[in-house]
């Protein structure tokens, strides 16, 4: 056992520098690609199956749906291919420092391709699901952990594993999955080096196998739980660095809301890391142990040499890698400036919104609290949005700005340029004495990147041009994954909706009765806390729409609020709420939350 673990380590370091970069560059733009089809594929099928979210309510109709099917479908198929050129490219990386020779990025590359083609040209379909679920084995940990963090598949999970039955059908698909890859554990090595069929290589396992099995079995299960030991030693310490940072540079008000969510941030960056190593370190063993087991096709074979090739040409190596970072950079830099849907909603617990900014902490619908909302680590900041005399739209919620600035006029008499003079910051402290009224485009411009925004339509009429003019915003900037639009007028969604269907509408209620969920033109409902129950929230998700609950400002509505399974919290106490909806019971302190999430 030593023996080949030396052997393994010796294979991976003598062309580590090569190895790490092609698969850290590897794994970037696959993952980031896949992701952003994901995230289209996932968009279109919600849309075609009639659904606004994706919800514990309605996942097993939402899975059910044809369009759905054919996602699933062409994402797999596209998940396996992705998963085939990366072992192909590790496999030409490992024959090659066999035979002692380091490749370059590119080779390894060309290496990778040259095997996918072949094994499609064979039509060897069964090699790829035999290297998914070969994948899905040695990650399983990973997986595990990666679903925790999406909704609404972490409920699905938690369900299933707190019943019994549940877990022995996990048990069950474990065992499966092991039957049917341990016997074909160096079928990949077959097909894709010796060039065998599918049935031909998996008897070739067989036989590698015949005498060995329980001590392959013993030390790759020991290299694997090296590995989650590792991931979980580096995990423990990561927190406890963020622990300390969170300590000493920030207001200990917001300790409790900073550390949860950067601990989800710290798990997803190591996971993505860990699933590299293991990759590398897994291809690593198995060629070791393959090459070693096959020595007879080791003397009469030589290594594959892709230097000739155009494809392994240096400058071509150094322009994919330069294409490589410039696509992922891109592509990460679009995601956080525009939003994902899978970023935004599947990856959030249950996402908090800001009142009218954070209104508690500075004036209402201004800058100041824009500004603060994202200093307070809000998901969403909710405005309230009205129009001047000029056609300019503006921040404000009441129709008259007595309020705010002593003056009872109505906005609407104002043109921009005239509201730009009165204060609307003296009222709440003296310290915002000077704040402007300011308008939706500067909020946006601002907001762009850095938070989502709720933009709530005030009634002016069934007349207004107001709607029209938010929608042209958004689209202006770009921000459809970054804004939902609300209003107490239900007309007012069905126009955006009918010019725009991807801007997403919520419809505010005060009361809850009747079927008002199940309309086309809204993707949500905005109500009362009081009136959200379990009844409700179930009956919403079902129609795949989303239930936001408003104005949630104590800590029992909010742990209320929390057990219903509402999607979005609106207070005007967001650091309060997201440490009551990011923290593990019974933690009501800095030092009781990192001992629960480190035990």
């Amino acid at each position: 056992m030593s023996t080949l673990t030396k052997d393994t380590w010796k294979i991976i370091k003598f062309n580590q520098k090569n190895a790490f970069v092609f698969e850290l560059l590897f794994r970037l733009v696959t993952t980031t690609l896949y992701l952003l089809l994901l995230n289209k594929g996932l968009l279109f099928a919600l849309r075609m199956a009639g659904y606004s979210y994706l919800t514990a309510g309605n996942i097993g109709y939402f899975l059910a749906k044809p369009w759905t099917v054919l996602m699933i479908v062409v994402m797999s198929v596209i998940g396996i291919l992705i998963l085939m050129l990366e072992t192909g490219c590790l496999l030409t990386l490992y024959e090659g420092a066999f035979y002692s020779r380091k490749l370059k990025v590119g080779e390894i590359l060309t290496g990778g391709f040259f095997k996918l083609a072949h094994e499609i040209r064979r039509k060897n379909w069964r090699l790829g699901l035999l290297i998914l679920a070969d994948y899905g084995l040695v990650n399983l940990y990973l997986i595990y952990r990666m679903l925790t963090h999406v909704k609404p598949l972490n409920f699905v999970i938690s369900e299933i594993l707190n019943k019994p039955v549940g877990k022995v059908s996990v048990a069950l698909f474990v065992v499966l999955l092991l039957a049917v890859v341990i016997p074909g554990i160096y079928a990949i090595h077959a097909c894709m080096v010796e060039q065998k069929n599918f049935r031909d290589g998996y008897f070739r396992s067989l036989w590698l196998l015949r005498h060995r099995i329980l001590k392959v079995v013993i030390l790759l299960t020991v290299y694997y739980a090296a590995a989650v030991i590792g991931l979980w030693l580096v995990y423990a310490f990561c927190v406890l660095i963020a622990a300390v940072g969170v300590t000493l540079f920030t207001d200990n008000s917001l300790a409790l809301a900073i550390l949860p969510a950067a601990c989800g941030r710290i798990e997803l960056v190591l996971i993505f890391l860990t699933s590299m190593f293991l990759a590398v370190g897994n291809w690593g063993a198995l060629s070791v142990q393959y090459f070693g087991f096959t020595s007879s096709f080791a003397k009469r074979s030589k290594s594959s040499d892709y230097s000739g090739s155009k494809y392994g040409d240096r400058r071509l190596a150094v322009l994919f890698m330069a294409v490589a970072a410039a696509f992922s950079l891109f592509s990460f830099y679009g995601v956080v400036r525009n939003g994902s849907a899978i970023t935004t909603d599947l990856l959030s617990v249950i996402q908090i919104t800001a009142h009218r900014g954070s209104s508690k902490a500075a004036p209402e619908n201004t800058m100041a609290a824009m500004a603060r909302a994202v200093d307070d680590l809000a998901d969403f900041v909710e405005i309230d949005v009205q129009e001047t005399k000029d056609g300019v739209v503006v921040l404000g919620h009441d129709i008259s700005l007595k309020r705010v600035s002593g003056i009872n006029r109505v906005i609407s008499s104002y043109t921009f340029e005239e509201l730009q003079q009165l204060d609307v910051g003296k009222w709440f402290s003296a310290d915002y004495e000077g704040e402007r009224i300011p308008s939706l485009e500067e909020v946006m411009v601002f907001c762009k990147g850095r938070i989502n925004i709720n933009i709530e339509i005030k009634d002016l009429g069934s007349g207004s041009e107001l709607p029209d003019k938010v929608r042209e915003l958004i689209e202006k900037y770009q921000m459809k994954e970054q804004c939902v639009v609300t209003s107490v007028r239900l007309s007012y969604l069905s126009r955006i909706k009918e010019m725009d269907p991807d801007i997403r509408t919520g419809y505010i209620i005060s009361a809850a009765y009747g079927d008002y969920y199940s309309s086309d033109s809204i993707d949500f409902i905005s109500l009362r806390s009081s009136f959200v129950s379990e009844r409700l929230v179930e009956a919403a998700h079902k129609k795949g729409k989303a239930v936001h609950a408003w104005t949630v400002n104590n800590k029992s509505e909010m742990e209320r609020m929390k057990m219903l399974g509402v999607d979005n919290i609106i207070t005007d106490y967001p650091v309060l709420a997201r440490e009551i909806v990011y923290r593990e019971a019974a933690t009501e302190t800095l030092l009781e939350y990192l001992r629960l999430v480190l035990k």
